[in-house]
């Protein structure tokens, strides 16, 4: 197929991952998924002639490295790279462990470099490529008792912009996806809690757990449309930087602008001031 390109996504055996999965086979796209464990990924689905499915430990540098250079070798180009990877993490700052942060930051923000950095190469050598990297609207708007996902979103945010600019005069394209609550198995087994709990949060963080608990099932956002606008975008000649994906996203993220905004001209007065005086 003379628009076949090659992707390379990571978290592909479930929730949005999964479902861009199918939508890019089913556009005879040329798929190759990273898992944990490939033995336990969609058995309907391994056998396509355009799918290739291997095991990958996001965490491992040498793993990672040798296979990006598999997949460049075998297909001999790296078109997309989508950084799906990822958990939640619900807990008050205070409750959350050094082991449990740094857990999170490991896929959320670690991964997500470490992958980035090593399919670099190839679509610089090629002057062609599309990196896509999920963020979330917690990487936009933070919510008390989320702060630690919210820290590791806002991460990804700030290295994907500073990327787009870095290569955008190389030929490839970034672009951050920022999905607000959809309906896959993330509240199951995607989300970790904090093992321990202060009883001063439970009217904020407390509160949040409870929320996402009861929200599960219930999710809005359809991850086949996420599949669709993910695969129409990187058909576009100028992607952009943010994807907004949700009604829930964007409330969420205009409200945010417009109290900054008002933050900001409230306290203009200072910011304006702060310099050394001209008199």
């Amino acid at each position: 197929m003379e628009n076949r390109k090659t992707w390379l996504i990571t978290g592909a055996s479930q929730g949005i991952g999964l479902a861009t999965v199918k939508y890019l086979l089913s556009k005879d796209q040329q798929v190759i998924a990273t898992t944990r464990d490939a033995k336990k990924f969609d058995a309907t689905l391994k056998n396509h002639p355009q799918l290739e499915v291997i095991d990958l430990d996001l965490t491992n540098e040498d793993a990672v490295r040798n296979a990006v250079a598999y997949v460049a070798e075998k297909y001999g180009k790296i078109d997309l790279l989508i950084n799906n990877a990822g958990f939640g993490f619900a807990g008050a700052i205070e409750e959350a462990s050094e082991a449990e942060i740094q857990k999170v930051l490991a896929i959320n923000v670690e991964a997500a470099l470490r992958m980035t950095r090593c399919v670099l190469p190839f679509m610089r050598q090629a002057r062609n490529g599309h990196i896509i990297n999920f963020s979330s609207v917690a990487g936009l708007a933070s919510t008390p008792g989320f702060g630690i996902y919210n820290a590791s979103k806002y991460a990804v945010e700030g290295f994907s912009e500073a990327l787009y600019y870095e290569v955008k005069d190389l030929g490839i394209k970034v672009t951050l996806i920022e999905p607000g609550a959809f309906r896959t198995n993330f509240l199951d087994n995607s989300l970790a809690v904090a093992q321990t709990t202060i009883a001063d949060y439970d009217a904020t963080a407390g509160n949040f757990k409870n929320m996402l608990h009861a929200n599960n099932g219930k999710q809005i956002g359809n991850p086949e449309k996420a599949a669709e606008y993910i695969f129409e975008i990187s058909e576009m000649e100028n992607p952009p930087l943010r994807l907004m994906l949700g009604e829930d996203a964007y409330n969420r993220v205009v409200a945010k602008l417009l109290d900054m905004q008002a933050e900001i001209e409230r306290m203009k007065y200072m910011t304006l001031a702060s310099g050394f005086s001209n008199n």
